[in-house]
């Protein structure tokens, strides 16, 4: 995301989780006075999160009963008492890490001031937790005599874990963005869910984000029996369909890309199963996000790998790909129709 110049890393606190000695908390804040170091540890903080993509805290009974929401309401309301809320925070994540395997960490809790959302300017509280650090060559020299060591440090380009909230939105559980980059499985939840608390914000990016998703997950149900390319089709056939109209009508798409009446009976059946999970959408007519489209869109698969010897990327018709057997070989082979070579 764009950082404004004028924020201002005010405090940060610092606490260790490992699996050995458990929690280890820091003593007292840090206040980081060299301006450099400081617009630095901004940028390292702010550039992995997508501003388009929100999330608010949540609580099936209350939100009070949401125990980072609460210390997090505390901080903005004295912000002098991040550091000790910092320590309830480390103790909140420490307690759904020990019976899961979850990597130890490094844990920081910031408070920024002057930050721009929208049209506000309001300040910010960041949680992060750090994984993965990384190994560095430090070369070091004086009167011609030189000597190199390595070090272990933390990697100003990339972000394991974070949560940054805004001062803005409060009874509804704040505005915040939230990144998790370490865990793709299910156990990744326990940061969202289990020790954040939090929920996308029902608007058009989750929605597109929850449309493309679910067209995947229908590609894999739907198309069960036939090949990769059919698959791959017709998510990118679904995928332009989107890029193509600001609105997500579920009959014009219907009726321009699926068109079989079984597969679009398939199709309302599956709609209606997401639905049932996700009460809160409305799946069936939506404003379509154009940055939701290109996040989302990174991560759907388009490439069919043969053995180790051929990628074939599939962008377009299905049509013009095929697959056979030939009894001869034994083998299995992919016929292609173009027009021209590039």
């Amino acid at each position: 995301m764009d950082i404004s110049s004028e924020v201002v890393l005010k405090s940060l606190a610092i606490h260790k989780i490992t699996e050995d000695d458990g929690l280890i908390s820091s003593s007292q804040a840090l206040n980081i006075a060299d301006r450099d170091l400081n617009q630095l540890l901004v940028k390292y903080f702010f550039k992995s999160f997508k501003v388009e993509e929100r999330f608010r805290f949540t609580h099936e009974t209350s939100l009070e009963y949401n125990e980072v929401y609460s210390y997090v309401k505390a901080i903005f309301d004295s912000p002098n008492h991040l550091h000790e809320k910092s320590i309830e925070i480390a103790k909140h994540l420490y307690t759904h890490s020990r019976n899961q395997n979850i990597k130890d960490g490094d844990v920081m809790v910031t408070y920024f001031e002057d930050c721009v959302l929208g049209d506000e300017i309001t300040d910010a509280i960041g949680i992060f937790k750090v994984e993965n650090k990384d190994t560095y060559i430090k070369i070091m020299g004086h009167g011609g005599v030189f000597d190199i060591s390595s070090e272990e440090g933390i990697s100003i380009n990339k972000l394991d874990k974070g949560l940054i909230i805004f001062n803005t939105d409060q009874e509804n559980g704040y505005q915040t963005m939230m990144v998790d980059k370490t865990n793709k499985s299910s156990n990744a939840q326990y940061w969202q869910k289990d020790f954040l608390g939090v929920e996308p914000f029902n608007d058009e990016y989750f929605h597109t984000q929850s449309i493309i998703n679910n067209m995947q997950e229908f590609a894999q149900e739907a198309f069960a029996g036939q090949t990769k390319t059919e698959k791959i089709a017709f998510v990118n056939e679904s995928i332009d369909y989107i890029k193509a109209n600001d609105q997500f009508d579920q009959s014009d798409y219907q009726e321009k890309i699926l068109q079989a009446p079984e597969l679009i009976e398939h199709f309302e059946n599956f709609q209606e199963k997401k639905q049932v999970e996700h009460p809160e959408l409305n799946l069936e007519h939506f404003d379509i996000s154009k940055p939701a489209i290109k996040n989302t869109k990174r991560f759907i698969r388009s490439v069919i790998k043969l053995d180790k010897n051929f990628h074939v990327y599939v962008h377009g018709n299905r049509h013009n790909i095929e697959r056979g057997f030939d009894e001869n070989r034994k083998q299995n082979f992919y016929t292609l129709y173009f027009e021209r070579e590039e």
